[in-house]
């Protein structure tokens, strides 16, 4: 036991001074004032570094969204599925086939909108009746298509 104590204090002391001879190269104040505090220096021997304060950081303004902004935009698109589904069942080349998928997107953007609709306040009360009637013409026009209106 007594050699291997003896072989970690030799390694210790040989660490530390390579470890001295390397730091008194730098001009770094760091360096220095973390030999001297090895070397039990007083502080009033280390030379004295500036610390540079932290500037204020800027945050980003967070994006918030409106209930009422996402009900009149969804409240949008549905209008203009609306549109285009209308001019799909005027126009004889277009199979019904073909407008199924698009009244089922139709019917889920509906139902979609029915639930934004219930986050909107008192003041959004005009807001909501134009997307109530919206979601209210949209699933009339489904319902009409499941039931066969328009086959013939």
């Amino acid at each position: 036991m007594a050699n291997i104590n003896q072989i970690n204090e030799s390694a210790q002391t040989i660490a530390a001074s390579s470890t001295k001879a390397a730091k008194k190269g730098g001009a770094d104040a760091f360096g220095d004032a973390l030999s001297k505090a090895f070397d039990k220096t007083p502080v009033d021997k280390m030379q004295q570094a500036p610390a540079t304060a932290l500037k204020e950081i800027a945050s980003a303004q967070p994006n918030v969204i409106q209930s009422s902004d996402i009900v009149s935009g969804k409240t949008d698109k549905l209008l203009d599925m609306l549109d285009k589904y209308s001019a799909q069942l005027q126009d004889p080349g277009v199979t019904l086939k073909t407008i199924e998928p698009v009244l089922e997107e139709i019917n889920l953007s509906a139902g979609t909108l029915l639930k934004e609709t219930q986050n909107l306040t008192a003041e959004d009360e005009n807001l909501k009746r134009v997307a109530t009637q919206t979601i209210v013409a949209a699933q009339t026009e489904y319902l009409k298509f499941q039931r066969g209106d328009y086959s013939s």
